[in-house]
């Protein structure tokens, strides 16, 4: 039985910026970065940053930084991402019980979570310049952007420091977990691949979250280097259906992301899509779309920013997407996995949220702004909400 979070015990994450936290859902506040990319690599996984999230875990408690990320979502009758990793990587639960009182490890990071840089082809509207290249341009013209520097940011690439540790627990490690940025546009990503293979590490499970948008980069072939490793697996990202996506995702095209799915599908596991105000309302399209592909999907809820969340939604919407879902599950064959996360996603919206007129009116402000930029309308892409999103 896992106590808290597992990930302590396993899991390395260094974002974009070159900080280390607890894991990707974490906020970026000071008091939730466990080291950066001026400390010896070597040293985080047991520092006292670590070892104390541990010993809170082990005592029923934990950090303050998991409580918006997951606690709350599970509280709200959501799935968080505490609970999915705990599902998956459940067969570790025996390393906490190896844990020294100073809450310290024996053990090295099994899992990598390493983000080479905020290079992406995307600029989404849930995003912005701290993960995704495309929106330096556009950024100061984003009041929520204006504190965001607009640079291109990789710690890890290049990192002597980061190459050294990996070849020290070379033999530890067994996932990989590619993000971005998008990472099948990104240098270091190649060159971790070539790594393990010049290594003998093509046990490492490699798995990605990626938009998908090209399979094409410089001169490298990411089948042939895929066809070394012993496991794959994609985790396409998309943001509801068709239009929906489109209009959420800038540069995101439909038919070019069916493509690439298609081209890729013996690697992908599962689609993930992130319920927002943006997705929500085409989301039980796209999971009936994809099952005539045979792919399932996984939803995952937004929490962060807060101005997107789809408790947001007026009460007459949320009733006509419960009823869009309800006809969904009575139609289509849907996996157990895929009822579970329909169904915390439902409850999850339909509970009500705070700030609500702060919330709107921080939403329109920005929407109002990218769609200004973009040449964009919300209304005529979502006119079920036009009345609505007018009124804010």
């Amino acid at each position: 039985m896992i106590k808290g979070c597992i990930l302590p015990w396993m899991h390395l994450y260094g974002d974009v910026s070159g900080k280390y936290r607890l894991c990707c859902h974490t906020d970026n506040k000071p008091e939730s970065i466990m080291a950066t990319y001026k400390d010896d690599i070597s040293t985080i996984f047991n520092n006292d940053k670590y070892k104390s999230a541990r010993k809170q875990f082990l005592s029923n408690k934990y950090p303050k930084e998991c409580k918006k990320a997951c606690y709350d979502i599970e509280e709200l009758g959501g799935e968080s991402n505490r609970q999915q990793v705990n599902k998956r990587f459940g067969k570790f639960a025996n390393l906490q019980k190896h844990t020294k009182s100073d809450g310290s490890i024996v053990n090295h990071p099994i899992y990598l979570d390493i983000r080479f840089g905020n290079k992406c082809n995307f600029k989404c509207r849930i995003c912005g310049p701290y993960a995704s290249s495309t929106w330096f341009k556009d950024s100061l013209k984003i009041s929520k952007f204006k504190n965001y520097p607009a640079q291109l940011e990789d710690y890890y690439t290049d990192s002597p420091d980061f190459w050294t540790y990996l070849d020290k627990i070379k033999h530890s490690v067994k996932y990989f977990y590619f993000a971005g940025g998008e990472p099948l546009i990104m240098d270091g990503h190649y060159k971790l691949l070539q790594w393990f293979i010049d290594n003998n590490k093509t046990d490492v499970e490699l798995t990605y979250n990626t938009n998908l948008s090209t399979l094409k980069y410089k001169n490298y072939d990411v089948f042939e280097l895929w066809s070394h490793f012993d496991k794959v697996s994609l985790w396409p990202s998309v943001d509801g259906y068709k239009q929906h996506s489109e209009y959420g995702r800038t540069n995101f095209n439909w038919d070019t992301f069916e493509t690439n799915l298609l081209k890729t599908k013996k690697y992908v596991n599962t689609l993930s899509c992130t319920t927002s105000i943006y997705s929500i309302l085409t989301t039980p399209e796209l999971i009936a779309h994809m099952k005539t592909l045979n792919i399932a999907t996984y939803l995952s809820i937004l929490d962060s920013p807060t101005y997107f969340d789809m408790r947001l939604l007026p009460d007459s919407i949320k009733d006509k997407i419960n009823k869009k879902f309800d006809i969904l599950k009575r139609k289509i064959p849907l996996n157990t996995s895929e009822l579970e996360t329909i169904d915390k996603n439902l409850s999850y919206l339909n509970k009500d949220i705070g700030n609500r007129d702060i919330l709107l009116k921080d939403f329109k402000e920005y929407n109002t702004q990218v769609d200004s930029l973009n040449n964009t309308s919300f209304v005529k892409t979502y006119p079920e909400l036009a009345e609505w999103y007018e009124k804010i």
